[in-house]
């Protein structure tokens, strides 16, 4: 599914304010009585994500000679972006043949059936049609980005980023190149150089959603920075509407952002629009724990979870939701599941032992602090809490050290460690003889 996804853009269909992208379709549509005007119009459905109207426009221009290749493709196009890959493979297989397989108008076609073959992870037949489009024309951009998305995904580094930037050249104004440049070097942990490659596709083709959206992902994902990544998903939402995709994108953007509201609308139009895509459900959850509404973000979590059960953040949000519903021993076990799923992940570890200790279980509280503070001794919340055990436990001297150690910390409030410190120097009770 992970190799598929490089060719997959999303379902569309919310309809929001005009823009660039309804305006193109709009001034495409004035020409669209030509063949070459069908094109045209194609191509900006496409672009807009109206992919069931992008094909009826163009099929007019499959019957004319001089646009047949060209609406042949556009027509594959869409069912690419659409994620309709067996209708992509049967668009690639109609395009009009010439006898000799070297013809130079088979290009289009040996190119498309390497991308189809590729989705299918059909490797051989792929380079074989690789092959077939470089006895053509060995510099086709097309064919260079084909060749440089097959190396990616055999982990050919070298070659996947030499192809890319030789599409990069005989493509000017596309941002696929960048975007895949983007993605080799995300897989590669080369950050900077992917953040790069995302900012020059925008630069190149700021109109393109894809691109506002790769930079957008980025920015939240690896970034941390909401608030960097909120104009490119807005962009990105703008200019191809109902994607659900890019709608959960830019609900998590918004809860990072503190706009649980506008989340919460977001995540519900993108599990209405197509409640499968991945990270829709787990937008739904996370929205509605943000608004208060814990009952019903269980359902959406736990369908997060059977989508994705290595998604830690889901059984992290799925946790909260069953401490606010008083169901400890649950929320302790999903707690488990997000430390298996995220091992070095701080904020479960931590959210763990306060369960534990609320629910007195001292052994447990303890192993998932000591675990936390292996790693980051400076955590104030971890040694507050490890205080708060040990004034629990009677052990006021391993509290005072604690509380010395949180004191000041980012994190921890001069309140709390006062009510601790008081707590603390109250007189010992002794039994009466």
């Amino acid at each position: 599914m992970v190799r598929r996804a490089i060719l997959t853009l999303a379902l569309s269909a919310l309809p929001l304010a005009a823009n660039a992208q309804e305006s193109a379709v709009a001034s495409a549509q004035g020409g669209a009585s030509t063949p070459s005007g069908a094109v045209a119009l194609g191509r900006a459905l496409r672009r807009a994500g109206r992919f069931d109207e992008a094909v009826r426009a163009l099929q007019p221009a499959t019957r004319s000679p001089a646009t047949r290749a060209d609406a042949a493709w556009e027509i594959a196009r869409v069912r690419f972006d659409q994620g309709n890959f067996r209708a992509a493979e049967a668009a690639c297989r109609a395009f009009p043949l010439a006898r000799a397989a070297t013809d130079p108008r088979n290009l289009a076609q040996h190119v498309c059936m390497a991308r189809a073959y590729l989705v299918w992870q059909r490797v051989a037949l792929a380079n074989r049609a690789i092959g077939l489009a470089g006895a053509i024309a060995p510099n086709d951009g097309e064919l260079q980005l084909v060749i440089a998305d097959a190396r990616r995904l055999a982990s050919e580094v070298p070659a996947s980023e030499a192809a890319y930037r030789l599409a990069a050249q005989s493509l000017p104004g596309r941002s696929e190149p960048y975007t895949g440049l983007g993605a080799l070097y995300e897989i590669g942990r080369r950050f900077d150089e992917a953040g790069a490659a995302y900012h020059r596709a925008v630069e190149v083709d700021s109109a393109d959603p894809s691109a506002q959206l790769a930079l957008g992902r980025f920015l939240l994902r690896r970034r941390g920075d909401a608030a960097a990544a909120l104009p490119h998903l807005r962009a990105a939402t703008a200019g191809r509407l109902h994607w659900p995709e890019a709608l959960a994108l830019l609900a998590q953007a918004q809860l990072d952002g503190g706009a649980p509201n506008e989340a919460l609308g977001a995540a519900e139009e993108a599990a209405r629009l197509s409640p499968t895509t991945p990270g829709v459900q787990n937008a739904l959850g996370r929205a509605r724990i943000a608004v208060g509404q814990y009952t019903q973000a269980e359902a959406p979590l736990r369908e997060a979870i059977r989508q994705v059960d290595n998604d830690a953040l889901a059984w992290r949000s799925l946790a909260d939701v069953l401490e606010h519903t008083d169901r400890a021993a649950e929320a302790m076990q999903a707690w488990d599941a997000a430390i298996d799923r995220s091992p070095t992940e701080v904020e479960g570890r931590l959210r763990a032992a306060e369960l534990a200790a609320r629910t007195t279980q001292y052994p447990l509280a303890r192993a998932q602090l000591e675990r936390v503070l292996q790693d980051h001794p400076d955590s104030g919340p971890a040694q507050l809490l490890r205080a708060r055990i040990a004034l629990a436990e009677g052990d006021r001297a391993t509290a005072r050290q604690a509380l010395d150690a949180a004191n000041g910390r980012p994190g921890v409030s001069a309140e709390a460690i006062a009510t601790l410190r008081a707590e603390l120097e109250r007189p010992v009770r002794r039994p009466r003889r």
